[in-house]
């Protein structure tokens, strides 16, 4: 039988390759940036080159609570960090309080597919990160109640924006900070912007439910408690505050509320008071919040990143 023997030579060739392998392939390993069927491991998005980056991260939701101190007790909170929040820490974002209507519930917006359309926007680049903040409001309408009644205004100026501000990387200023809400939130907006308004610099009026003296329940007490948490009554006595807002007003044609969110609407263009005025087809109810939720999203976006431009737009 022939031996075939291997050189020197040729035998230290194939060891010193074979321990070049094994380094590059564990440099790669430790770096993050193995190879496996054409595509790089989790965390990283292939690019031109050879070259990598990191892969933000994932949206998150919480269900939070905090010790109200204006209402005496814990309230619920939900909070929708955007993609990125955890993968960039020294970011801070601009904050979103949206409310729910009577009869909802801290999930109602996202329940509405808020949460999902703005991951969606956000990672097609239509809008920048955000922080949106949908708190529990029971059946309050968001407002200090009279006669010593339970303090749902204070509960959402005061103790929840103190929270979200010492809890997650906002940008702490007005111009930075919008509320918005459906049907009652949409009223609880309006008025907790005109009553705090070094605390909010945009609002949204989505389905506004703008009720009477009439209509109002007990807890808005008498004439003079009514109109300082009125949004109608507000905008007449104060125009100058009114004006300092970006605000939106939206209202479905077959919404029971038109008329009097169309009588809004001409008070603010009698007062020539800057608003955004928007009908759509459709009622008061979750389809139409559904299928409105990007053009809400697109709008605090924009407000966000150049109020003054709504300012020269006609109501």
């Amino acid at each position: 039988m022939k031996r075939i023997f291997l050189g020197e030579s040729s035998l230290s060739r194939r060891l010193l390759i074979s321990i070049i392998g094994v380094v590059t392939l564990l440099g790669a390993i430790s770096a993050g940036s193995v190879v496996a069927s054409g595509r790089l491991t989790a965390g990283l998005v292939s690019l031109p080159g050879n070259a990598a980056v990191s892969r933000p991260s994932a949206a998150r939701i919480l269900d939070r609570t905090l010790a109200s101190q204006s209402l005496g007790r814990e309230m619920g909170y939900s909070v929708y960090l955007p993609p990125g929040y955890d993968s960039s820490a020294d970011t801070r974002y601009p904050v979103l309080y949206m409310l729910h209507g009577l009869g909802g519930s801290q999930r109602s917006w996202q329940n509405d597919g808020l949460f999902q359309t703005a991951t969606d926007l956000i990672q097609s680049g239509e809008i920048s990160p955000m922080i949106i903040v949908t708190p529990e409001g029971e059946r309050g309408y968001w407002i200090d109640q009279a006669n010593n009644g339970p303090k749902y205004g204070s509960y959402v100026s005061k103790d929840l924006v103190a929270t979200i501000d010492g809890n997650y990387r906002t940008i702490p200023m007005r111009k930075d900070r919008a509320i918005g809400g459906m049907s009652m939130g949409g009223h609880g907006a309006l008025q907790l912007a005109m009553n705090n308004p070094d605390e909010f610099g945009v609002v949204g009026a989505h389905s506004v439910a703008l009720r009477d003296q009439a209509q109002a329940f007990s807890f808005f007490g008498d004439k003079q408690y009514f109109e300082a948490h009125d949004p109608k009554s507000l905008c007449l006595k104060n125009p100058g505050a009114a004006s300092r807002f970006v605000i939106w007003i939206d209202i479905g044609t077959k919404d029971s509320w038109f008329d009097a969110a169309s009588a809004f609407h001409a008070q603010l263009q009698s007062e020539n008071l800057p608003h955004l005025w928007h009908v759509y087809a459709g009622g008061h109810d979750d389809a139409y919040w559904t299928s409105h939720a990007a053009d809400y999203l697109r709008f605090y976006n924009q407000a966000f990143a150049s109020p003054a431009s709504f300012f020269a737009q006609p109501g």
